[in-house]
């Protein structure tokens, strides 16, 4: 009976910990983080899908010269070319509020703010690495779309 016993707590032991596992990895790669979009922003096309599909993203789409993936958590959407250049898109404010506070703690430098065509753009420098934030409305849902391009 004492082994019986013994052999249900492990049991129950293991399964909760197995369990707490799952969900401290669902909570370490719930959201994409700026140093994570900084850090693959110039490698490979295979590497920016790895660390996309490890953070919750799915293939979307193929555009003539890029691919799209989105999240599976929300509506992020994230396209890049894997030579540089990657586009982060967000209609969450929270979310682009984070990437915009963890930007203004990194290395990257205001190189200033412009408007054309009615979109504000502010750009950021680092030796010869550029990102520029925008936020504009979509024309389909008149929602708020914020962008973060990285050009390497």
């Amino acid at each position: 009976m004492k082994k019986v016993l013994l052999l249900l707590l492990a049991t129950i032991s293991l399964t909760s910990c197995k369990e707490n596992s799952k969900n401290l990895s669902a909570q370490t790669n719930s959201h994409i983080t700026f140093k994570g979009l900084d850090s693959i922003n110039y490698k490979p096309k295979t590497e920016i899908e790895k660390y996309l599909q490890k953070n919750g993203y799915a293939f979307l789409n193929s555009q003539p010269k890029s691919d799209q993936w989105k999240s599976e958590k929300n509506e992020e959407i994230i396209q890049f070319n894997g030579e540089g250049v990657l586009v982060f898109l967000t209609y969450s404010n929270d979310s682009y509020d984070s990437l915009l506070a963890d930007l203004k703690k990194s290395e990257y430098k205001s190189s200033g703010t412009s408007i054309k065509n009615n979109i504000e753009v502010e750009s950021y420098s680092k030796d010869k690495e550029t990102i520029f934030l925008s936020s504009l409305i979509n024309p389909e849902d008149n929602k708020k779309v914020y962008s973060l391009t990285f050009i390497n």
